[in-house]
């Protein structure tokens, strides 16, 4: 895990900080109803101003990490209050560590709600939203780098969710997504790995386009567990 409290650097400081404080708080080096140190501390710890900590707590506020009582000073909050879906809070703790445990639960919460969104995708899309999709898996071909790899990537499974029809979907798995193919595919997989997902992507288009809802409920699953083997591969892998 890399050092959550290096020194900060000297572009959006508020951000930083509160980079740094949340990564503190999830990984319990502050405990969930402590208080944070008081802002002089955090001004001195992480050398900037008075500002800069009050817009890194109200962060911390708006994600259900902190509590600002008056009198007292910034609670943490039990972790039953963390908003942990969050694309922002997400995309730092990939970014922060390869977290095995955090890995497993995306990949569980998207096998529980993804392959579902596949199947209403299938049954609902209109022929304007199949078309994004089949674009999306066209530009996943003819991608020549990761980065438009992982953009086209992205569309595809943003353009299932965005079709099933059901917005509490949309909401609940967005950030995951953008999260997983946006962060850990760049941190972690290679350009050839990712070409060969295009088979599996494929069928998911077929059942889809062909309104096959059976067919794209299963093919979304074969999509997660092949997602899955990659993952595992890279936890057992000797680290650099």
């Amino acid at each position: 895990m890399e050092n959550i409290a290096s020194p900060v650097q000297r572009t959006r400081l508020h951000e930083q900080v509160a980079r740094t404080l949340s990564l503190k708080i999830i990984h319990r080096e502050y405990e969930p109803l402590s208080l944070l140190p008081n802002e002089d501390e955090l001004c001195q710890q992480f050398d900037v101003s008075r500002t800069v900590i009050r817009e890194a707590i109200r962060f911390l506020d708006a994600k259900g990490l902190v509590q600002v009582r008056p009198r007292i000073g910034t609670r943490v909050c039990d972790p039953s209050k963390w908003i942990l879906n969050d694309s922002v809070l997400l995309k730092w703790r990939i970014d922060a560590e390869f977290d095995v445990d955090l890995i497993k639960d995306l990949v569980e919460l998207r096998s529980m709600i993804e392959p579902m969104a596949a199947g209403l995708a299938a049954e609902r899309a209109s022929d304007e939203e199949i078309g994004r999709l089949v674009a999306a898996f066209h530009d996943m071909e003819s991608a020549q780098t990761l980065d438009e790899q992982i953009e086209a990537d992205m569309r595809f499974h943003l353009s299932i969710l965005e079709s099933c029809g059901n917005e509490l979907v949309v909401s609940s798995l967005r950030p995951v997504i953008e999260s997983t193919l946006g962060s850990i595919f760049r941190r972690y997989m290679e350009f050839d790995a990712a070409k060969k997902s295009l088979k599996v992507h494929g069928e998911v288009v077929k059942a889809i386009s062909e309104r096959d809802s059976e067919q794209a409920i299963a093919a979304m699953q074969n999509m997660i567990s092949y997602a899955a083997k990659d993952f595992e591969a890279i936890e057992k892998s000797p680290s650099e």
